[in-house]
C-alpha cells in the first residue's frame, strides 16, 4: 500500500478512535508510517537478497557452462533458494565426478593407443575416420592430426584394404589380409577388419595393423634351417654308409682301396661332428647359457694365436696371414670368445678367398671404451643381395667352395651370436672380386677403458708359439 493511503487511513482511524483531539491522532498517523517505511524496507531488502542469490545461481550455471564444474555456489540457509543451490551442487559434483572419470578413461585410452605395437583405425559406416593412433599415422605416412575426417582411400591409399573394410560393414563379418606397402621393400603388415556398431547404424570398422616382416622371416629361416639341416647330415650319413655297405660287401678289396673308403668315412665322420658341435655351440648361445667374462686381453697376443693356429691351413692354399696392431693394446673382454669369433672369421676368409691372397688381422682402440677388430681379405667378394643375409645359418654364397673346404655353413651366425653376447657390434663391407672386410666392435670392460697392466708384445715381435 502507498505510504500517503497508510497514514490517511492512519490519521481517519485516529480522528474516529480520538474525536476530536488532533494531536494523538497525528502521533498515531506517525507510527503507522514508521511501521509501514520499515516494512517497505526489509521487502526491498529482500529483493535485492533474492535477486543476488538469483544472479550467483546464473554466474555459477555459466561457470559450469565453461567447463568449471568445480565452483559451487553457496546462500544463507534462511534463503528461499538455498534449496536449489544445494541440488545445484549436488548435480555438480555428479557431473564432475564424472567428467574425472571420462578424462581418466580417455587418458588411459590414449596411452593405449600410443604404446601400441601396430596400427589402430577406427572408421565410421561411410568409412571415414574416426579415430587413428600414431602408429597408424606412421605406417600409412599422414601427418598427426590429418587423418581425421578423411575417407580410408585418401588415409590407407590401398585397394586391398578399402575392399576388405566395405565388406565388413556390408556383412558384419571380420576380415584379414597381408598387405606390402612397397613391393620394392622387405615389409609385410598384418591387417585385421573387424565391424563395430556405428552410432548412426550399420557397421563401422576397426582396422587393426602388424608388422609381420620379422615373423615370416623367422618362419623362412625356421623353415631354410631344418631343410638345411637335414641336407647337411643327409650327404655325409649317405656317403659313411655308402662306403661302409662297400667294406662289409667286399671281401677280397684291395688294402689301398679299403684304406681310402676308411680315410673317407672318418672325414664325413669328422664333419658330422664339426656340425654337430657348432648347432650345440649355437644352441647354447640362443638360450643364452653362456655368461661373457671380463678378463684382461693382450690384444696382439690374441691376433698372434689365431693366426698362428690358422697358419698351416693358410699356407696349405697359398695365402698369407699378416697381423697388425698398435704397441701396447689391451682390454678387459672374454678372450676365448673373442678369439671364437676371430677364428671363424678367418677361417672364413680362407674358404673364400684364391690362393694367393692376403688376409689381414688387426686390431685398434676405438674411442676410450671399445676395441675394434678387424678382417680383410682379397677373396672373391659378396654380392650386394647376398649382405643381408649372411648370418643366418646355413646361408652359404659359394655352397661349392664352402663343403670343399669342409665348412658347416654356421661361422658367421656363431660370430653373430658370440658378438652379441659380448655387447658389440660387426659390419662388413664387401663387393664381388675385390674381397671383404669384416670389423668387430667389443667394449671394453677396463676400469678406466684403457690398456690393461699385463705385459704388452710389440707389434714387430713374431706370434708366440
Amino acid at each position: 500500500m502507498p505510504l500517503g493511503l497508510a497514514a490517511g487511513g492512519a490519521a481517519a482511524v485516529a480522528l474516529l478512535v480520538l474525536g476530536a483531539n488532533p494531536v494523538w491522532a497525528w502521533v498515531v498517523v506517525a507510527l503507522v508510517a514508521v511501521a509501514s517505511l520499515r516494512h517497505l524496507g526489509r521487502e526491498r531488502a529482500h529483493e535485492r537478497a533474492r535477486a543476488d542469490s538469483v544472479a550467483q545461481l546464473y554466474e555459477t550455471v555459466d561457470r559450469w557452462a565453461a567447463g568449471h564444474l568445480d565452483s559451487r555456489v553457496y546462500l544463507d540457509t534462511d534463503d528461499p533458494l538455498d534449496a536449489i543451490a544445494h541440488g545445484m551442487n549436488r548435480v555438480a559434483e555428479a557431473l564432475e565426478q564424472r567428467t574425472q572419470d571420462l578424462v581418466r578413461d580417455r587418458d588411459r585410452l590414449d596411452a593405449i593407443l600410443a604404446n601400441m605395437q601396430g596400427g589402430f583405425v577406427i572408421f565410421d559406416r561411410a568409412l571415414y575416420v574416426t579415430l587413428i593412433n600414431r602408429q597408424a599415422e606412421q605406417l600409412f605416412r599422414v601427418a598427426p592430426g590429418e587423418a581425421i575426417g578423411r575417407h580410408v582411400l585418401e588415409v590407407v591409399r590401398a585397394t586391398a584394404i578399402e575392399g576388405a573394410l566395405q565388406r565388413a560393414t556390408l556383412t558384419g563379418a571380420p576380415e584379414s589380409l597381408e598387405w606390402a606397402p612397397n613391393p620394392r621393400e622387405d615389409l609385410l603388415i598384418e591387417c585385421s577388419v573387424a565391424p563395430v556398431r556405428d552410432p548412426g547404424g550399420g557397421y563401422g570398422a576397426i582396422l587393426m595393423t602388424r608388422d609381420v616382416t620379422a615373423q615370416r622371416r623367422l618362419e623362412r629361416m625356421r623353415s631354410d634351417f631344418v631343410a638345411n639341416v637335414s641336407h647337411e647330415l643327409q650327404t655325409p650319413l649317405t656317403t659313411i654308409i655308402g662306403f661302409a655297405e662297400t667294406l662289409a660287401d667286399a671281401r677280397d678289396l684291395p688294402a689301398e682301396q679299403a684304406e681310402r673308403f676308411i680315410g673317407l668315412i672318418y672325414e664325413e665322420a669328422r664333419r658330422l661332428s664339426r656340425l654337430v658341435d657348432d648347432l650345440l655351440a649355437l644352441s647354447r648361445l640362443e638360450h643364452h647359457s653362456l655368461v661373457a667374462r671380463r678378463d684382461p686381453v693382450d690384444v696382439g697376443e690374441l691376433l698372434g694365436a689365431v693366426a698362428l693356429q690358422l697358419k698351416g691351413r693358410a699356407e696349405a692354399v697359398r695365402l698369407t696371414i699378416t697381423v697388425q696392431h698398435p704397441a701396447g693394446l689391451g682390454m678387459a673382454s672374454d678372450p676365448d670368445l673373442l678369439r671364437e669369433v676371430l677364428l671363424n672369421l678367418v677361417s672364413n676368409s680362407i674358404q673364400y678367398t684364391p690362393p694367393g691372397g692376403e688376409i689381414l688381422l688387426g686390431a685398434a682402440r676405438a674411442g676410450q671404451r671399445a676395441v675394434s677388430f678387424m678382417v680383410r681379405d682379397t677373396g672373391i667378394g659378396i654380392p650386394a643381395d647376398d649382405l643381408p643375409r649372411i648370418f643366418e645359418r646355413f646361408y652359404r654364397v659359394d655352397r661349392a667352395r664352402s663343403r670343399q673346404s669342409g665348412g658347416t655353413g654356421l661361422g658367421l651366425a656363431i660370430v653373430k651370436h658370440v658378438v652379441e653376447l659380448l655387447h658389440g657390434a660387426i659390419r662388413v663391407e664387401s663387393q664381388p672380386g675385390q674381397g671383404s672386410t669384416f670389423w668387430v666392435d667389443v667394449p671394453d670392460g677396463s676400469p678406466d677403458g684403457g690398456p690393461t697392466q699385463k705385459p704388452i708384445r710389440a707389434a714387430s715381435e713374431p706370434p708366440e708359439a
